[in-house]
């Protein structure tokens, strides 16, 4: 198939939306949709060529096309793996937690499924995993292995191609429709996001429909001929459209797989059709060449620079000192991303790798000392790789103690341990009054933590960051309770507190943090988790910090506009106090060190003691 101009160039704004999501969250909080304009072109340079095989042999070469997509994927994906791992060895090892499993899938185009088997999250910025970009990969080898078993399926059920191709059309229109469908039951409905982004079944629409646009092209190969201002139109409509949701989208947003997704795939099959319509005209008129190949020269690297930015994304924050300003690491990882998939455009893609190792004595010598250079760092960061990091194992162990703590309060007052240990009558009398009643209507029992929460003055909930400084808060804030569970978003408050309501007095002043994994923050939401507490309370929110290249400034600005308008809210403006001060905090930059649980409790119970004046 002749190579169209412009299919690099829509490669270019796909990875620019990408990387500023990746890198600036705040300003593109939907640039992941991107993703389907990847997927949308892939699935229509494949069906183009493999339909066209087929049409002229009657066959394909299953192995061989599957072999050739690896060696298309692997040398890049070889290379960003090592590259990673050495880095990794000279960092902190908790940047190296669960590797070895996160390698292996890697490698072997597998890690979705990793995601979906252990539950990760797209959207995970506390402990991120070093190859979890490498989903994409899996996702679209997963499809290749399919591609040629349907089209030889399909048109091979016909003897004319033509005939066989419309059918493949009509199939791949309506796996498109279930595959959208899946995805807004699973994304949308039932909150599933990450099953709904990471599996094949909910998220190959863009393939099927860069598919459909393949069969038709192949049918109707010369299309009626319009005025070309009208396909430049399309495409520059197009993606202005894209580019707006990704400023509105958010990955917990229901629209997003409702609408967002399948709208972005459907919107890169409109601008491949027009860039099809468009080819006589960007080879003539030269101002419209001349931009649109530049876009094409630098869409050549989009490859290399998403495998690589996303390793420097998790591993600069724990290079860079501290204090160091926000904008260092993106402009960093921008620069070297792009350096690195320079170089392996010229020097270590496969083509290129073999005529060097071929034609040149020298060029092996090299190749061979930069294996051994790298090959030993990269063994000992796998051996030395720990299964989580020292942090989460701290976190584990915090709420292991909180759970045995809970357990034995709700022990002692099921047994009246403490009544009988007085050996009073009136211990003695309220064990016979228990007796005498115990054919009466049972009474509800409050939730495993309630007992402590309900008793307390002060109610903290809070996420992975408040557990913690559970100890440091409780310990400062006098009649404090914690409550703290690993990757909470605030969206989760309202559910809890109901549950303490229903089951015992709320206390008096309940704080909220829980900013840390959030992105999305509105005033209705925060209206509903003070409406659910009732009058007479008092809240206090905690702005939040989740490292450099996710500061949370939005979220906390939503925050402190709420409380400004909101009589017996009251904000803890941690990210005043952290944000510049990476002494505060551990490696990932996020959680708590010894002082800074410390400062982090005397800052919320100075909030508190202002309130009780």
């Amino acid at each position: 198939m002749q190579w169209l101009i412009g299919i690099n160039a829509l490669r270019f704004f796909a990875i620019i939306l990408i990387v500023i999501y990746h890198l600036f969250r705040n300003t593109l909080p939907g640039g992941f949709i991107a993703v389907e304009i990847f997927f949308a072109i892939s699935g229509f340079l494949i069906f183009s060529k493999l339909i066209k095989q087929f049409d002229k042999d009657r066959k394909i070469g299953y192995w061989k096309f599957v072999g050739s997509r690896i060696v298309r994927l692997m040398p890049a994906l070889l290379v960003c793996v090592v590259l990673t791992l050495l880095a990794a060895f000279l960092v902190h090892p908790d940047v190296l937690a669960g590797t070895r499993i996160n390698t292996l899938a890697a490698l072997t185009f597998t890690t979705n499924i990793k995601e979906l088997i252990s539950g990760g999250s797209y959207e995970n910025t506390i402990s991120p995993n070093l190859f979890e970009h490498t989903w994409f990969l899996a996702l679209e080898m997963q499809f290749y292995l399919i591609v040629p078993l349907l089209i030889t399926f399909v048109m091979g059920a016909f003897k004319k191609s033509r005939k066989g191709a419309k059918f493949l059309g009509i199939s791949l229109l309506a796996l498109s429709i279930i595959s959208y469908i899946l995805m807004g039951v699973y994304g949308g409905l039932f909150g599933m996001q990450d099953r709904a982004y990471f599996a094949l079944d909910s998220h190959m629409g863009a393939f099927c429909l860069g598919g459909v646009l393949a069969v038709f092209n192949f049918l109707i190969p010369r299309t009626p001929r319009t005025k070309k201002i009208i396909p430049a139109i399309g495409v520059a409509i197009s993606l202005i459209i894209i580019t707006i949701l990704s400023t509105k989208l958010t990955f917990d947003n229901p629209m997003t797989f409702y609408f967002g997704l399948p709208f972005t795939g459907l919107l890169t099959v409109i601008m491949i059709f027009c860039i099809i319509k468009l080819q006589p005209n960007v080879h003539v008129r030269r101002r419209i060449t001349i931009p649109i190949r530049i876009a094409e020269k630098l869409g050549g690297y989009s490859y290399g620079i998403y495998l690589f930015h996303w390793p420097l994304y998790v591993l600069l924050p724990n290079i860079l000192p501290h204090n160091t300003e926000s904008w260092v690491a993106p402009v960093l990882n921008i620069a070297i991303s792009a350096l690195l998939s320079y170089l392996f455009v010229k020097y270590i893609r496969m083509d290129r790798f073999a005529k060097n190792f071929k034609s040149s004595a020298k060029m092996r010598t090299i190749y061979a000392i930069c294996l051994v250079v790298v090959i030993v760092p990269c063994v000992i960061s796998l051996v030395r790789a720990p299964q989580v990091s020292s942090i989460t194992e701290q976190l584990n162990s915090m709420q292991e103690e909180a759970k045995e703590r809970e357990d034995e309060v709700l022990a002692v007052d099921y047994f009246g341990i403490d009544s009988a240990l007085g050996n009073t009558r009136d211990a003695m009398l309220s064990q016979l009054d228990v007796t005498a009643n115990k054919d009466a209507a049972p009474t509800p029992q409050p939730s495993r933590a309630a007992p402590s929460a309900n008793s307390a003055q002060v109610l903290i909930i809070g996420d992975s960051v408040t557990l913690g400084a559970k100890q440091a808060l409780e310990s400062t804030i006098n009649g404090s309770y914690v409550d703290a569970v690993e990757s909470r978003g605030i969206w989760t408050a309202r559910n809890i507190l109901a549950g303490y309501s229903a089951t015992g007095k709320l206390p008096d002043i309940i704080v909220i943090s829980l900013i840390t994994n959030e992105f999305t923050i509105t005033d209705g939401l925060l209206q509903s988790i003070v409406d659910v507490a009732g009058p007479g309370h008092s809240f206090v929110f905690v702005t939040g910090y989740a490292g450099p290249q996710q500061p949370r400034e939005t979220q906390n600005e939503a925050l402190k506009n709420y409380v400004k308008n909101h009589n017996n809210t009251y904000i803890a403006d941690w990210w005043e106090l952290s944000h510049d001060n990476w002494s505060l905090m551990y490696a990932d930059h996020i959680h708590l060190n010894p002082e800074g649980r410390t400062a982090y409790a005397n800052l919320v119970n100075n909030v508190i003691r202002s309130i009780k004046r």
